[in-house]
């Protein structure tokens, strides 16, 4: 076989290799290397372990998007052969105490009380949910300042069925 004399793209030095294996690469655009060394620190990116991590991140996020419905039907696919509805029951059991005490946290309380109310203010009202959550919000505002007897008496809401009942009586008095 004929040899040829090359200078290596990583180190520099000339070395003779194959005439076959010189002729393949140029054809196909690649670097030419002296040996394997050179050949596997030329494709190195030099690339920190972070910006791989951050790269692989990227390309997965747009893979995902891409083959969204694909992913999703293979999922629920592989989810319908391999359930085995005892072992989840089980696994259910184990978890269930520390669940528990994750509901009783104050913070979780907190939230859930936030979302149960968003949640029903649009079960009830639809698009304007956002509007009832405010007015709920200023009822409450008012009646932290005043207590629900003092409002009554500035609208003169008091006592208002023993007002009424005390007005028909009268109009009735009368005519008799």
């Amino acid at each position: 076989m004929a040899k040829v004399s090359i200078i290596c793209r990583q180190c520099g030095d000339t070395a003779l290799l194959e005439a076959c294996a010189v002729n393949r690469a140029r054809k196909r655009g690649l670097n030419i290397y002296c040996g394997r060394i050179c050949a596997g620190l030329g494709r190195r990116t030099n690339k920190t372990k972070a910006q791989k991590v951050e790269e692989k991140r990227i390309y997965d996020m747009a893979y995902r998007d891409k083959h969204r419905d694909r992913i999703k039907k293979e999922k629920a696919e592989r989810f319908k052969r391999t359930y085995d509805p005892e072992k989840a029951r089980i696994e259910r059991k184990k978890t269930m105490p520390r669940h528990i005490e994750y509901c009783r946290r104050p913070e979780y309380k907190a939230y859930k009380r936030e979302y149960d109310r968003r949640y029903r203010a649009r079960e009830d009202y639809g698009e304007f949910w956002e509007s009832f959550l405010l007015i709920q919000d200023l009822d409450r505002e008012v009646h932290s300042r005043m207590t629900d007897y003092e409002i009554r008496q500035i609208n003169e809401t008091n006592c208002k069925i023993q007002k009424r009942r005390r007005d028909y009586e009268r109009l009735i008095g009368n005519k008799s």
